[in-house]
């Protein structure tokens, strides 16, 4: 599929979505579920998604914070999206949430986020398995905590657990992630920002630590030059660019993708989710065509979009946490 039908199939999916849910999740969750789903292997079903957000909202605690309706309905559509059985794959995922919680973890949206993130990363499901993953990914979290203990939160928890599947020593990990937060200085202010941004450099193990930080520093400059502003947590995407390519490869599929997206009157308003969302379908394609912008991207390109995935939700986790119940389970 090419980038223009990606885009008619997202306006599609999100006006379905749109009519159906409105007046009761935000247009910035219903705008990232679109984007999810238009690049999801599974053809949209809006009545199977309805089926499973129903479901999951009868079956969870009333002071939950899955009963977020933005919260709720992105987990149901990764489910439907990515699994044959969604409705078993949720109970599943609970299990998992709940093994994150007693290792330490607190009650969070993030915390489904994770146990989703987790989940996935699972070969045979087994109690064993979950066990282990979940001892690694506290253990990375709380490695994190060590580093930054102001800055580390409820917002870290997907990518820790997303960090601590990734091949190589923990110290390894952490030290590269010590290395991307010190030298993004001369272009982000401290911050949870630039500690995410960091994490998913990190994320993209690349050997040429310098290198990637200097391709980082030019996106932004030259994001910033072509007048795209990006705040918040959206400004992470920057660091699945900048393992992705170079802005010289790049910069002119993706501008192009977001100047389509920001003249269609559902979506003007939301300019930074626009761009998130035409890196996620300028880098689909790549990967669709086999299209390799370097030699070792052929085998980090899943881990990329990845971690995008991961920055795109920890975003809606945020924004479900405002909404959210402060209550806990």
């Amino acid at each position: 599929m090419d980038v223009n039908e990606n885009i008619q199939q997202y306006l599609s999916i999100y006006e379905q979505l749109r009519k159906k849910y409105r007046w009761r999740v935000s247009s910035t969750s219903l705008m990232m579920l679109a984007g999810q789903l238009v690049t999801a292997e599974k053809p949209f079903d809006l009545n199977k998604l309805i089926s499973l957000n129903e479901n999951i909202k009868r079956e969870s605690s009333q002071f939950a914070y899955i009963q977020s309706a933005d919260l709720r309905l992105m987990l149901t559509g990764l489910l439907v999206s990515n699994f044959d059985n969604p409705k078993k794959s949720f109970e599943e995922m609970m299990l998992v949430y709940e093994k994150l919680i007693d290792s330490g973890f607190s009650r969070s949206p993030h915390a489904y986020i994770a146990a989703y993130a987790l989940y996935v990363s699972l070969e045979t499901g087994t109690e064993e398995e979950m066990d282990d993953h979940v001892k690694r990914a506290k253990s990375m979290y709380s490695g994190m905590k060590k580093q930054h203990f102001f800055l580390t939160s409820h917002e870290d928890y997907p990518l820790s657990v997303l960090l601590a599947e990734e091949e190589g020593e923990e110290e390894e990990l952490l030290d590269d992630m010590a290395y991307y937060y010190d030298q993004l200085h001369i272009v982000l202010a401290k911050g949870n920002n630039r500690q995410f941004l960091s994490q998913i450099l990190t994320y993209g193990r690349q050997d040429n630590r310098q290198l990637l930080v200097q391709n980082t520093v030019t996106w932004l400059d030259d994001l910033k030059t072509n007048k795209i502003k990006l705040r918040g947590n959206h400004l992470p995407i920057v660091g699945v660019l900048a393992l992705a390519g170079t802005p010289s490869a790049l910069l002119h599929e993706v501008k192009a993708t977001y100047d389509q997206l920001i003249q269609i009157k559902s979506f003007k308003w939301h300019k930074d989710l626009c761009f998130m969302t035409a890196v996620r379908f300028v880098l689909q394609k790549k990967v669709e065509e086999n299209n390799v912008l370097d030699v070792g991207l052929a085998s980090t390109i899943e881990s990329i979009l990845q971690a995008q995935q991961a920055a795109v939700l920890a975003a809606v986790s945020a924004g479900a946490a405002a909404s959210a119940s402060s209550s806990n389970n």
